[in-house]
């Protein structure tokens, strides 16, 4: 027998929380509104368990058995009802309640048998009982009490509660173990902002202004504030030489009117290149291998093979004497970082090196993926940015895209995912 719990008497008064969530979210409302619903936490999990409503874009919407349940009443519902009454109902919604603890069982008081209230009951018979323990201490050794106490025998089989080991996330997991490898082949880790000026994420990369990545359908622009502070005068001047005319670079460059104001709008930093355009004016024609793993924008629908945001994995070598061999050389060390060693190349085309390659690795189940770009940094880019003796090697990978298949996963959006199911029964991927 059962008997409602105060919370239980609530819920027949008033209704599920889940159920009045339906009516208050009519169709569909922000999911900071349905936050402010009461006991909202309780409320959209069971909804969401029950496929009442689906979470998308924080935004909150009744599915069609949403909306078929909203008038009817619920089988939880009707088993509160039947509990008030009799105490008792289906084996399978008692489970539930008992779960969310909206009912109790009661307590079954056995009342004595007639010979039992005639003649009184039988005198049980007194047995000294020695303590019962299950665990050894450093305590019961030294005083000696282990000897007046009876051992527990251990139960192999009775139940025990699941332990979750913490573990990293599969996906921080992956960009860890390529961070190190990568610095283990003695790249230096560079940072750059997320918000960035027009001027370092295109111009100084020598993509012209009227270039269409640059629209707003690609990149997201900043509306307040809306102008970001470029750089010196005498690196704006060259950047605009060299866009205008070529200036030393034995260039034609793109001709028209190069504009400055146009450069200094702040945008959300669309490739992780920008990020190498500032090492490379920082450090000049010095030595060094640099790379960066961070997250980049860009206006896109999302999909389970699209993001708005997600990260790029970008590297830089600069010498006086790297060649377009010598790339080719460290794409291959760097496809062995991803868990393959077949590749090939294509050629491509890049607004910022020449010559220019697409790598492409080969997976047993999936053929050959494409898995970034690469090339050298063309002399329009360098020489205003005051490399006047090296070359510089460039190649960006699509970290995502690998870590997909790497993780065995066709959406995109797992990757971020804090399902705690899939989290916790992922297993660990080593590269």
């Amino acid at each position: 027998m059962y008997k409602l719990t105060e919370e239980g008497k609530e819920y027949l008064k008033s209704g599920l929380p889940e159920k009045r969530l339906l009516k208050f979210i009519e169709n569909e409302k922000s999911l900071e509104e349905a936050s402010k619903f009461p006991n909202s936490q309780i409320a959209i999990g069971w909804a969401k368990k029950n496929g009442w409503i689906v979470i998308e874009n924080k935004i909150v919407k009744l599915t069609e058995k949403g909306k078929e349940i909203i008038d009817r009443k619920t089988d939880l519902e009707k088993a509160l009802e039947e509990i008030d009454k009799k105490g008792e109902s289906k084996q399978d919604l008692i489970k539930i309640l008992l779960s969310r603890k909206l009912i109790e069982e009661t307590k079954k008081v056995k009342k004595p048998s007639f010979w039992q209230r005639l003649f009184g009951r039988k005198k049980e018979k007194k047995v000294e009982v020695r303590g019962e323990i299950a665990q050894l201490t450093p305590e019961l050794i030294k005083s000696g009490e282990w000897r007046n106490k009876t051992f527990r025998k251990y139960n192999v089989n009775a139940p025990a509660p699941k332990i979750y080991p913490g573990k990293k996330q599969p996906y921080v997991q992956i960009i860890e173990e390529i961070r190190e490898k990568l610095i283990g082949l003695g790249f230096q880790e560079m940072r750059g902002p997320l918000i960035e000026t027009f001027f370092w994420n295109c111009d100084s990369l020598f993509m012209p202004q009227d270039h269409p990545s640059r629209s707003i359908h690609d990149v997201l622009i900043l509306k307040n504030p809306s102008i970001g502070k470029l750089p010196d005068e005498n690196l704006v001047a060259k950047v605009k030489a060299t866009h205008e005319g070529g200036w030393i670079t034995e260039s034609t460059g793109w001709g028209g009117s190069w504009n400055k104001n146009e450069a200094a709008k702040l945008i959300m930093r669309s490739q992780g290149t920008a990020v190498s355009a500032r090492t490379l004016y920082e450090n000049k024609d010095k030595p060094g291998k640099y790379f960066l793993i961070d997250r980049v924008f860009r206006y896109d629908i999302i999909d389970a093979q699209h993001l708005m945001e997600f990260d790029h994995c970008e590297g830089i070598v600069i010498g006086e004497n790297v060649t377009f061999r010598h790339l080719l050389g460290f794409l291959k060390e760097i496809a062995k970082l991803i868990g393959t060693e077949k590749i090939k190349f294509k050629p491509s085309y890049f607004p910022f090196t020449s010559p220019s390659v697409e790598l492409y690795v080969y997976y047993p189940k999936l053929g050959w993926v494409e898995a970034g770009g690469a090339g050298m940094m063309r002399p329009e880019v360098l020489r205003p940015l005051g490399l006047e003796k090296s070359q510089v090697l460039a190649w960006g990978l699509g970290i995502g895209r690998l870590a997909m298949i790497s993780l065995g996963v066709n959406d995109i959006r797992m990757l971020y995912s804090d399902d705690l199911e899939w989290l916790r029964n992922k297993e660990i991927v080593i590269l």
